[in-house]
């Protein structure tokens, strides 16, 4: 459906699951406009659900969502997004002119944040799939799908990828889906949703079962200066480009290097880091759970506990109790 949507529009559009969380940033946009054009949120199964969207943006404006653990799909055909999860910054589309795919790992529940800007025109679709989709599939069990299994188990793990024409061709057709009965209009977007869902995972395994080659002697010493910085703090508010800079190294050989290094993404290094400066600070100095939280990046305290028991085995209040 063509349409101008404003706030109570987009909270019904997005269903009652998750409409009533949305929140609106700007005061603004409370009145305003927001988008003209074609949006839809649809729950095509349990655990599959898709979004697409393809429309104008008629407002500067940003909203936040509170989101449960799934994999993200993300395939943008024209336009870009700023978003955040909680407090890690990504930009969405823009940079391939045959668009871009983006697999998305969420494997705690996260704050979504993004950044509507007024005259953006955005063509894009998120296929989502839930971990109780992904084990009745059959994924725990099966040893060629461990690639996929350890992406979906590392939180807010990112593999970004160009998509081929085939599913360039599946998405236009999710945004412009024939005149049928909704059953199976369903029906239609179901089987091509995980087609789309298809290349992803398979582009995650392929890339799970590239070996990682040993680094040279100059590439050990990068990424312990890499791992100096990181421990100082000092680039506790940079984003992969600015330590890439530091490093004088592009962001793919820095993932890779250090990816190879330390078994684990830097992002991930970063997020287990500040989660052990808050265990110190709970355990030495007895701060509050939310100053913790902050201080590990956090804006929830709900998914600092989440990710804190995940990662200690221990509730924050447990080993605060401890003092």
């Amino acid at each position: 459906m063509n349409t101008v949507l404003h706030p109570q529009e987009l909270i019904r559009q997005i269903g009652p699951d998750l409409g009533p969380q949305l929140r609106l940033i700007d005061s603004e946009s409370s009145k305003a406009n927001l988008f003209r054009g074609k949006l839809r949120w649809l729950h095509l199964r349990s655990g599959l659900s898709l979004h697409c969207s393809d429309c104008l943006e008629l407002s500067t404006f940003s909203t936040q969502l509170q989101i449960q653990p799934r994999l993200n799909f993300v395939l943008f055909l024209d336009g870009h997004s700023d978003v955040r999860y909680d407090d890690r910054a990504v930009r969405f589309g823009g940079e391939h002119k045959g668009g871009e795919g983006i697999a998305v790992s969420l494997a705690e529940p996260v704050v979504f944040s993004r950044q509507a800007r007024r005259g953006s025109h955005i063509r894009k679709l998120v296929i989502s799939l839930s971990p109780q989709w992904l084990e009745a599939g059959g994924l725990d069990g099966q040893n060629e799908c461990a690639a996929i299994d350890r992406f979906s188990r590392q939180h807010l793990a990112m593999l970004r990828w160009q998509p081929s024409a085939r599913l360039r061709t599946l998405a236009e057709q999710i945004l412009n889906p024939p005149g049928y009965n909704p059953l199976l209009e369903n029906l239609y977007l179901e089987s091509r949703s995980l087609e789309i869902a298809s290349e992803a995972l398979a582009m995650i395994s392929q890339q799970g079962m590239q070996p990682l080659q040993g680094l040279r002697p100059h590439e050990h010493q990068r990424i312990r200066r890499v791992l100096e910085l990181l421990d100082s703090g000092q680039a506790d508010d940079w984003n992969t480009d600015a330590i890439a800079r530091e490093a004088g190294i592009n962001i793919n050989s820095l993932q890779r290097q250090f990816q190879a290094s330390q078994g684990m993404t830097l992002f991930e290094y970063q997020r287990v880091r500040k989660l052990k400066q808050a265990r110190e600070a709970l355990e030495r100095d007895g701060i509050s759970v939310t100053e913790a939280a902050w201080r590990a990046g956090y804006g929830s305290a709900a998914n600092f506990a989440t990710a804190f028991k995940r990662q200690f085995g221990l509730t924050p209040r447990q080993v605060r109790s401890k003092l």
